[in-house]
């Protein structure tokens, strides 16, 4: 083989790795946002089963389950205080 066949394929290969790289980064960032919206969802519900023996309701809501998603327990323990207080 050529030296400049050899030395394309290596940089084909190398774009390649890095392109593949480019599109995996966010479909796992994707992911993991989607597993801590369900584990929100999860939650609220359980909170709300269990709070409507106390007296606790948290409205389910895309806007909730996503806010609680990404901030996780300190975004529940803050969407519970705002509830609270504005409630």
């Amino acid at each position: 083989m050529e030296v400049g066949v050899i030395l394309a394929t290596l940089l084909l290969l190398v774009m390649l790795f890095f392109i593949i790289r480019l599109v995996v980064g966010p479909l796992k960032v994707l992911s993991r946002l989607f597993v801590n919206c369900a584990i929100a969802l999860v939650a609220l519900i359980v909170i709300n089963f269990i709070g409507s023996y106390i007296g606790i309701h948290l409205p389910i809501n895309p806007v909730s389950v996503i806010g609680i998603g990404i901030l996780g327990i300190p975004g529940l323990l803050l969407f519970a205080f705002l509830s609270y207080l504005f409630i």
